[in-house]
């Protein structure tokens, strides 16, 4: 019989809170975490609206000393997210051999934003000396390396970039490691702090950002600027975070004494071969098919599906087309629900963060809603609007899909033991 894949752990950190907890609670109640900041708002900036984490990282009371030298805040965030999920797993991973854990951290652009500081600092200075930690905080590896360096874990690191893909990849990986026997336990995930200059007007001039528009509901209420699947949707809006999930071979839990949260049933990546920015919705019909084909998970099995749902117009047209076509009849019946509209978008870090919710949702038995929904007659299908609900969720569906053309779904079933 094939070893089975199980969660021990999972964490994020986002504009809702710095832990899981905080996070998932104002989650449920239909809060959000994006608002105006006047740091994006000098000129500089095209968009001013975003998701922070509140009071966390380089210069603040809490930053890590750990990390103080590498002012990267996707580092922070990471090593942050993967001290909470490792705690999770509780004392029995003391045990394990080091050597037997994997570690596979992504991110989608990395150290950006110390590259950044540190160029306008030279700039400013008119001297070409720069940072010794420029390059070790730039680099996307960093996350993963800082996460064994202090945990102190040497097995496999390896460090996916896939855009907004990243973190659902990086938990494929890890899953792919421990049933190759690589390792017996992997921490996964990804994190993302891009707020520089060059990225936010980049994904606004390429009109992915919620655009300026009058009488936009943002305008008056920033919090209402996210808002997936609406009639209104108008782009999405940056935001940072990170997320995590302790995967292991059911043995390992059981060999450790490890608390298991859910079951990794499975996934599928794919490649569009199509745009470099925009969706195929008949690749990512194809991804969804397979993870379900191989999880050996039946469409109407499926109790849940937690949307990629950027609130941009293509994606969340696209992807409803999507669950249309591999859902069928089943599709109008099935809770579908983007955490996006209270987090934003965090980029690489996103899927991970959604993946940690997911499995946050088999155990709560709870749906979060998809906030700030205005219904749009062309996108008919059951959003969870403006409330969380309560339901018997068995299995969840996680996908997450990348400039470039790179998609993922992932499968987390409930524990029955």
């Amino acid at each position: 019989m094939p070893q089975r894949i199980v969660v021990v752990g999972h964490a994020a950190i986002t504009c809702l809170g710095p832990n899981m907890d905080l996070t998932w609670q104002r989650l449920i109640r239909g809060e959000s975490g994006i608002q105006k900041h006047e740091a994006f708002s000098g000129g500089d900036f095209l968009q001013d609206i975003a998701g922070v984490v509140p009071d966390f990282g380089p210069g603040t009371p809490n930053a890590d000393p750990a990390v103080s030298k590498l002012e990267a805040r996707c580092i922070h965030l990471a090593l942050a997210a993967a001290r909470e999920a490792w705690a999770q797993a509780g004392p029995g991973v003391s045990a394990c051999d080091p050597h037997r854990v994997a570690v596979l951290v992504g991110s989608a652009l990395g150290g950006l934003d110390l590259l950044d500081t540190e160029q306008a600092q030279m700039m400013n200075r008119k001297n070409r000396a720069i940072s010794p930690f420029v390059i070790p905080g730039l680099i996307i590896n960093q996350c993963a390396g800082q996460i064994s360096q202090h945990l102190g874990l040497y097995g496999p690191s390896v460090a996916p970039a896939n855009a907004c893909a990243s973190g659902g990849h990086a938990i494929a990986l890890g899953s792919m490691f421990l049933k190759s026997g690589e390792a017996e336990i992997a921490i996964c995930g990804a994190a993302e702090s891009a707020f520089t200059p060059a990225v936010v007007n980049g994904f606004a001039t390429m009109k992915a950002l919620l655009g300026k528009r009058r009488e936009d509901r943002s305008l008056t209420d920033p919090s209402q600027s996210s808002r997936p699947f609406s009639a209104d949707r108008a782009g999405f809006v940056l935001s940072e975070g990170a997320g995590m999930v302790v995967l292991a071979t059911e043995a390992a839990a059981k060999k450790y004494d490890l608390p298991i949260q859910a079951v990794y049933h499975g996934h599928a990546i794919n490649s569009d071969g199509y745009h470099m920015s925009m969706p195929s919705k008949e690749k990512i019909v194809h991804c969804l098919n397979s993870a379900l084909n191989r999880a050996e998970i039946r469409p109407e099995d499926v109790d849940y599906y937690n949307a990629h749902g950027t609130s941009t117009v293509v994606n969340d047209r696209t992807e409803t087309e999507v669950l249309k076509e591999v859902f069928g009849a089943q599709a109008a019946r099935l809770p579908v629900s983007s955490i996006k509209g209270a987090i934003g978008h965090s980029l690489g870090a996103a899927s991970a963060i959604e993946a940690a919710v997911s499995v946050r949702t088999l155990q709560e038995q709870l749906i979060p809603p998809t906030i700030n929904h205005l219904r749009d007659p062309e996108l008919d299908l059951d959003y969870v609007p403006g409330e969380a609900r309560s339901a018997q969720v068995e299995t969840v569906m996680s996908a997450s899909f990348g400039f470039g053309g790179t998609n993922n779904a992932l499968i987390f079933g409930r524990w029955k033991g």
